[in-house]
């Protein structure tokens, strides 16, 4: 069973010795495993082993594998990745995936699940989106608990490197006591997403104090800063600036292209060589994915949903094969290319076209839109290079309005250079792009960067206190009872009490957005607790439960303002039966790891306990 909250144990990962370090990329579209022994990291930190993945059906070779799962009937576990992928496809080809559940692309339902919900009235709903007992539909709409789909993939990935260990007689050696477990997430996720994640990594096997989270683009770029001047794929005849972009006292930008969310963080190298955040982490859903989304509406304009519907239903092998390959082609276009991007289609989407048409492919490109800019030669569509660059347009618009956006903040003047890392990172077209959007900007790309992250979560599991601040994304608070001020506080939060006049529902500011957070610096806030009333003699054995609320603003007045909403709740357990009648307890919270921390002391010195609960 998953925790009902979690407090990242001070210290816990220091309990056992770390032997090694397991990181999981756990990503949108392609997931994959990096890992290094304490011994080679104190030699050679770039010393870090990975996995290569193979496509049974396709016959081709990745450094990670499709985040995807398949469940048998019985909703047990058969599959994951490229094996999932072909194990379905062979399923519908023989008509025998009812009742099969097949999942592909889960993980980006966190990302929407972050999005603040608007009631009717346009207000926003004071409560998280995310929930433990939340479901997720399969391919054909079957439901199945989110967490548990999560856990067969991170299960998965960590019984694959187990077992990798065990047949090199690693084991042997080390034990998985000795292993300590990274799991990379977006920057931008909030606290119910990391601890969503978090718990779904105990359903998996992973014990709560051999793990911790890292932020893809700090990782990339703890990876980065290692990397000899010939590991990168830019630079041209002045590949020593490239280096002295990760020089201390530096500022620099990463810029993490994911499948499915695009991540921006801005560092600075610190006197003492660790990093720290200078601007707050931002980004969105405009990934490698929406190219994929822009392809399929291609094709349904070009040859109707009921057509693509079909064959991706009835010929699933051989739709798979033409995403597989759209990887490929996006990988080879560039911005200066003047050839048509050809594409091989299964000569069965045009026999099913025909069927619903009563047309050849010819034909209907000819009275298409594309009659200038696509044709077919046998079971090829040749797509005009500007159509297909089309296909990059949302995305790479979505990215360049934001980077411009945040170059043009006061505190990324000096910044040196823009490190791109991530699997959409490996489209020359994107980086052609983003050099020609920003003539002025070092564009610097790492080789393999697809791995940059789950190599520095590696390095960020060997060595966490690296990152030494971060900047608030939300200003944090709790909400409290003050006098009550005419003109300034809203009549409908007024109460009273000893005659005296008091307004509910005030924003009591613990962190505020943009503020920099050192790690290890906390804030302390008390809470008066009185159990002398015989009515609350209920109350006595349970928790206590504070909400913590944030917002965008950076000075809330109330708790209900428009963009406030809650956090979560801290949990505070006696360790004794019961509390005693009156006294105060005092929380200290600390957010600048990349989980928050809470801890609780009790005026009277008993014991107490405090823990998050963002779900």
């Amino acid at each position: 069973m998953a925790s009902k909250g979690r407090n990242p144990k001070k210290g816990g990962d220091q309990k056992r010795e770390k032997l090694l370090i397991a990181a999981i990329d756990f990503g949108s579209t392609y997931s994959g495993y990096a890992f290094s022994f304490k011994d080679d990291f104190q030699i050679n930190p770039l010393k870090i082993y990975t996995n290569n993945w193979s496509a049974e059906q396709s016959g081709g070779i990745s450094y990670k594998a499709p985040t995807t799962v398949l469940l048998k009937p019985d909703q047990t576990f058969h599959s994951f990745g490229y094996d999932a992928e072909d194990k379905y496809a062979t399923l519908t080809e023989a008509d025998e995936h009812e009742g099969w559940y097949y999942f592909s692309r889960f993980k980006m339902k966190l990302m929407n699940a972050l999005d603040i919900s608007r009631d009717q009235s346009g207000s926003d709903r004071l409560f998280t989106e995310l929930k433990r007992d939340m479901e997720i539909d399969d391919i054909d709409g079957k439901k199945m608990s989110f967490m548990t789909i999560i856990a067969h993939a991170i299960r998965y990935l960590k019984e694959h490197l187990l077992k990798q260990l065990k047949e090199k007689n690693v084991l042997d050696a080390i034990t998985v006591d000795g292993i300590f477990w990274v799991i990379t997430v977006p920057a931008i996720w909030t606290d119910s997403a990391k601890q969503f994640t978090r718990e779904a990594a105990t359903e998996a096997g992973i014990h709560d104090d051999q793990l911790m989270l890292a932020y893809e683009p700090e990782a990339a770029a703890l990876y980065c800063r290692l990397l000899p001047i010939d590991k990168f794929e830019s630079g041209g005849e002045h590949k020593e600036l490239v280096l002295q972009t990760f020089e201390r006292g530096k500022t620099f930008m990463v810029l993490d292209l994911g499948g499915g969310t695009v991540d921006f963080t801005v560092q600075q190298t610190t006197s003492t060589g660790k990093m720290k955040s200078i601007y707050e982490v931002c980004g969105g859903p405009w990934g490698g994915t929406r190219v994929d989304e822009e392809f399929r509406q291609f094709l349904i304009k070009l040859m109707g949903a009921d057509v693509l519907s079909e064959f991706k239903d009835e010929c699933r092998s051989d739709y798979l094969d033409l995403m597989r390959m759209l990887e490929v082609k996006k990988r080879k276009v560039d911005l200066h290319s003047n050839h048509a991007i050809q594409i091989r289609i299964s000569p069965v989407l045009f026999e099913i076209l025909e069927e619903h048409t009563g047309c050849k492919i010819s034909e209907i490109i000819s009275q298409s839109p594309y009659a200038s800019s696509v044709t077919c030669s046998n079971d090829k569509l040749n797509i005009d290079i500007n159509l297909f660059r089309s296909f990059f347009r949302n995305s790479l618009h979505d990215i360049i309005y934001h980077l411009r956006g945040i170059l043009e903040d006061q505190s990324c003047k000096s910044l040196l250079g823009i490190v791109v890392v991530g699997g959409f990172a490996d489209s020359p077209f994107v980086i052609d792009r983003l050099k020609d959007a920003f003539p002025g900007k070092r564009i610097i790309v790492p080789m393999g960067a697809g791995l940059a992250v789950a190599k520095g979560a590696v390095l960020y599991g060997h060595n966490p206190d690296i990152i030494c601040s971060r900047v608030c994304r939300y200003t944090y608070g709790d909400d409290v009872c003050e006098p009550f001020i005419e003109g300034q506080h809203p009549y409908a939060d007024m109460t009273t009490f000893d005659d005296m006049k008091y307004c509910r529902n005030v924003f009591r500011k613990f962190f505020e957005k943009g503020e920099k957070v050192s790690l290890g610096e906390k804030r302390s806030f008390t809470a008066d607790c009185d159990f002398r009333d015989k009515n609350r003699e209920y109350q006595r054995e349970e928790p206590l439960k504070i909400k913590v609320y944030v917002s965008k603003k950076l000075n809330p007045m109330l708790i209900h303002d428009v963009g406030c909403r809650i956090l979560g709740e801290i949990i505070v357990k006696c360790g004794k039966k019961k509390w005693p009648d009156l006294f105060t307890c005092t929380i200290d919270m600390e957010i600048a790891k990349t989980e928050i921390q809470v801890s609780a002391k009790m005026s009277t010195g008993d014991k107490a306990s405090a823990m998050f609960n963002f779900l």
